[in-house]
């Protein structure tokens, strides 16, 4: 078919760079390499074209950091199938674009409410306390005491402050989210399974363990060990910072980065060993030259370690600062490691995003069809592009 008789040659009307990489493959026994100018669906085209085999699909899995479509499995009733796609999938419909902005609204207003209720003048209403409004002149200055009984006692009520009324809104709209995700889930394993789930759990659970503290002991004084669990819960409440990950992770620029940062983890950690190796070794140096005439500031091998990863990273507290010639040396090699260091690690990272992020845009998503689906279908599904192909993690 691709053989020309009168030319006595065979003719492929094939992309014409993808075909030289292909041909490399074959003179370098086994090496394949796309070239960065051309997209990876339509390398995928030509290896699939020329049947290179599964080695080399293989082998170019590994290198493009790509794998099959997986199936989808969708649940099999048809209500619960349209409302996962509404809480899931914020493209699905217009109702499912309203839900995604409206749980971004939430999110923010109940972290502005969690930061502003931190405030000095705002503290008081975060404990079901009374004070007294006289003045204590004992050192001329307007102090106020606390006390449990006097007839001009302010009491302040944690469930009728506003901070708690807009926390209540905002943990009553997650928890209607995460009972409609629940209910609409194709798997309660697999939903069980999926971290950003527990971060949901974990963000509306405190509220209502302190709703119940509160109820509990409202006509009672909160003893030390109540005091602590409720501020260990306060804590626990800045998970919902973390549910800012749900509505933005359909933005490609996102989901880029964190496939960047999954695939950079192992660069981070060979960063760490090596700043931590020469943050040691510089601060032991630092520290035999700084002892003798600078030994409160460097006393132990372990402080001046500490002063070498602060100099390192080019984070420079200043609290600790080598006077000794050699010492200022040694802090300038500090400098010079950490910025040559930090530098090579950025353009890696850099590179490694440009090239996650265009393979996010030559490969479009998964589209899932769920009004062709009726109730009787199985309930896994492939996306119309087949489960043969390729997709980007």
């Amino acid at each position: 078919h691709y053989y020309d008789k009168t030319r006595n040659e065979y003719f492929f009307d094939r992309n014409r760079s993808c075909f030289e990489a292909i041909l490399y493959y074959y003179q370098s026994q086994g090496r394949l390499r796309r070239p960065n100018y051309v997209p990876i669906d339509i390398f995928l085209e030509e290896v699939n074209f020329f049947q290179l085999g599964q080695e080399a699909l293989n082998q170019l899995r590994k290198d493009e950091n790509i794998k099959e479509v997986r199936k989808v499995r969708l649940p099999k009733s048809r209500f619960r199938r349209h409302l996962w796609a509404t809480m899931e999938y914020p493209d699905y419909s217009i109702i499912a674009r309203i839900v995604n902005i409206l749980s971004l609204l939430m999110i923010l207003i109940s972290t502005i409410d969690l930061a502003i209720e931190s405030l000095p003048q705002y503290k008081h209403l975060g404990q079901s306390v009374c004070y007294n409004s006289s003045v204590n002149n004992s050192n001329n200055t307007n102090e106020t005491t606390q006390v449990l009984n006097n007839s001009e006692i302010i009491c302040s009520n944690y469930l009728a402050s506003p901070f708690f009324i807009i926390q209540t809104v905002c943990v009553g709209f997650f928890t209607v989210e995460l009972i409609l995700r629940i209910i609409s889930a194709p798997s309660f394993v697999d939903f069980v399974k999926v971290i950003m789930n527990w971060i949901d759990i974990a963000a509306i659970v405190p509220y209502y363990i302190t709703l119940g503290i509160y109820l509990a002991d409202q006509h009672r004084p909160i003893n030390t060990v109540t005091a602590d669990s409720l501020r260990f819960l306060r804590i626990l409440r800045f998970a919902r910072v973390l549910k800012f990950y749900r509505p933005v992770r359909s933005v490609k620029s996102v989901r880029a980065l964190v496939a960047t940062i999954r695939e950079s983890l192992p660069d981070f950690f060979v960063m760490i060993n090596i700043l931590t190796l020469l943050s040691f070794l510089l601060g032991a140096v630092a520290y035999f030259a700084e002892n003798d005439t600078n030994g409160q500031a460097f006393d132990s091998i372990l402080k001046a370690t500490y002063w070498g990863i602060i100099t390192i990273t080019g984070v420079g507290y200043g609290d600790i600062t080598p006077i000794t010639p050699a010492g200022r040396v040694i802090a300038c090699l500090c400098g010079l490691c950490g910025a040559t260091t930090i530098g090579m690690l950025v353009s890696i990272l850099v590179d490694r995003y440009q090239r996650v992020y265009a393979r996010k845009l030559y490969i479009n998503e998964d589209i899932i069809d769920f009004h062709d689906l009726s109730d009787d279908e199985n309930n896994d599904t492939d996306s119309k592009r087949g489960s043969g192909q390729l997709h980007r993690r």
